[in-house]
């Protein structure tokens, strides 16, 4: 998909090249992109990774480890049960979560104490309103294979392809094991920014990162101590925390 949109936005623009910018998966896939198919990093005048997920060997988050983790275990029998994707919107959770939030007083008390508890707390950060919205569309759905492969990954301390077993692992790659991905080959510009409190992209496993991407042009840890993952997308200080060095970049590196 994601040179797909390259392809997409460079012909409709016209443009050399393009700017990409990457919240954690997004980030992670723009990694898996470049070590699959380098000719498209070449297309890439600047990458931004917000809380990029590579690695998570050091996830602190015990929810979304035993998550991922039981799904990983259980991956061959949901498949056997025709279960390909996991939290879809729609569903029964995510349609009770909609409507249970919508409660003022609840939207903060116990959304709210959900949602920090699934990452970490940072009072004040995200208002009740957005809240609201937020588990109006949150959870959205991804396949079961998605979230397996995040259970593989806190098992690992590399960054690797999807381990489908030794057998198959043979066939697909010619190793026992799944190769790792090669890291060396995101040659484009980077800018990496990322929170302390960060309970599912752990700093270790960034800093893990910025060592093997050979293009790093500065790395930002947001001077909020209690910065995590969902404030990059759902907190109403990201004006003054992160916007402001991601529009620097972005002018410095746009056509006019």
């Amino acid at each position: 998909d994601v040179p797909a949109t390259i392809d997409y936005v460079l012909n409709y623009t016209k443009a050399d090249k393009v700017n990409y910018i990457g919240f954690s998966q997004g980030a992670g896939t723009f990694f898996i992109m470049c070590s699959e198919r380098p000719e498209y990093c070449d297309k890439v005048g600047l990458f931004i990774a917000l809380a990029p997920a590579a690695r998570h060997t050091n996830t602190k988050s015990l929810p979304y480890k035993v998550l991922a983790k039981t799904i990983n275990s259980m991956e061959y029998v949901l498949n056997l049960c025709g279960m390909q994707e996991v939290f879809s919107k729609g569903a029964l959770s995510q349609e009770f979560l909609a409507f249970f939030c919508q409660f003022h007083w609840i939207s903060e008390l116990v959304c709210g104490t959900a949602e920090a508890m699934f990452d970490s707390f940072h009072p004040g950060s995200i208002r009740k309103e957005t809240l609201k919205v937020l588990f109006g569309h949150f959870p959205a759905g991804t396949s079961t294979q998605n979230m397996a492969r995040y259970g593989q990954s806190m098992n690992s301390d590399r960054f690797q392809k999807f381990d489908y077993g030794s057998y198959k692992n043979i066939k697909l790659y010619g190793s026992h094991e799944p190769p790792s991905y090669n890291l060396s080959a995101v040659s484009a510009p980077a800018v990496v920014i990322y929170g302390k409190n960060d309970r599912l992209v752990d700093e270790r496993d960034v800093s893990w990162l910025l060592e093997r991407l050979p293009n790093v042009m500065e790395a930002v840890r947001v001077s909020d101590p209690l910065w995590n993952h969902l404030d990059v997308t759902y907190s109403h200080l990201t004006n003054h925390s992160i916007f402001p060095k991601i529009n620097n970049y972005l002018l410095k590196y746009s056509n006019d």
